[in-house]
């Protein structure tokens, strides 16, 4: 198994992924992270001030894109130069160049590089696809709370919330109190906190 291989195809080739339907799943092919990095900086300048979603969040986005993408270009760009590859200003193209010639040298050393790059796909999957949240419409069972203070100083209503990732296999998901940050982390314990909650409502 060449685990650096691995990272790079991660960030450099399109895979395969179940999406969930309404009658189970079905599989599509999502594009290489590194282009959906560059998609995540193209959008927000071909949609404009008039694209969907708050212009603060937006512009937070893109703005962390952009700054992510320059950071992966110009680092891919280093270490192709340290290899002796050409540079060429496209981070799959010169990231594969990169390998090659890496590779090519008997003692190459892949643990630095390979955890890298497994870095940059975490970040840039964060990115693109951001957890969602959705709010649970009871008290928390653990503080008896059915309000929180926001970082703005607001009361907000329905502190209970469940965050999840949507292209994930509910591992990541959890529910979280905003008033007391208890946390119901997992498929088990979230069973077990509905229980209690449809137990508060019809006792």
């Amino acid at each position: 198994m060449n685990d650096l291989l691995d990272a790079v195809d991660d960030l450099t080739l399109p895979r395969n992924v179940k999406v969930p339907t309404d009658d189970g799943h079905t599989w599509a092919t999502e594009d290489a992270l590194l282009v959906q990095l560059t998609e995540a900086i193209s959008s927000s300048i071909r949609s404009g001030s008039g694209s969907g979603g708050a212009a603060w969040q937006r512009n937070v986005i893109d703005g962390d894109a952009l700054y992510r993408a320059s950071l992966i270009t110009s680092t891919i760009g280093d270490w192709c130069r340290m290899a002796g590859a050409a540079v060429n200003r496209d981070p799959l193209a010169d990231l594969r160049a990169w390998y090659v010639a890496h590779t090519a040298h008997p003692d190459h050393a892949d643990e630095f590089y390979t955890g890298q790059l497994r870095g940059w796909a975490a970040q840039i999957r964060v990115m693109v696809n951001p957890p969602k949240l959705v709010e649970i419409t009871a008290p928390c069972p653990v503080c008896g709370q059915g309000e929180y203070v926001n970082d703005m100083g607001e009361r907000i209503r329905n502190p209970l919330a469940l965050i999840y990732r949507p292209d994930a296999d509910n591992t990541g998901a959890r529910v979280m109190c905003r008033a007391c940050d208890a946390v119901w982390s997992g498929v088990p314990a979230m069973e077990e906190l509905r229980t209690e909650l449809d137990e508060k409502e019809t006792a």
